[in-house]
């Protein structure tokens, strides 16, 4: 599907990163992964809807980490 590209582009970005977790507004602001054609928003929206990215409020705003498998 044309949707997997790039949601392992993301995934692959939120492991790659510290404590596997990304502040929501740095992954909105930066440029889009190779494979995501549909846009960041809409892979985000997918990535949380299918539950494997957790959204945890923060004071700083919301958080994004990996869901535990």
């Amino acid at each position: 599907t044309p949707l997997s590209p790039g949601r392992r582009a993301l995934l692959a970005l939120v492991r790659r990163s510290r404590h596997r977790e990304v502040p929501l507004r740095d992954l909105q602001g930066g440029k889009t992964p190779p494979g995501a054609r549909l846009g960041v928003p809409f892979l985000l929206h997918d990535l949380l809807g299918a539950e494997q990215l957790q959204s945890v409020p923060t004071a700083a705003g919301p958080l994004l980490r990996l869901a535990e498998s």
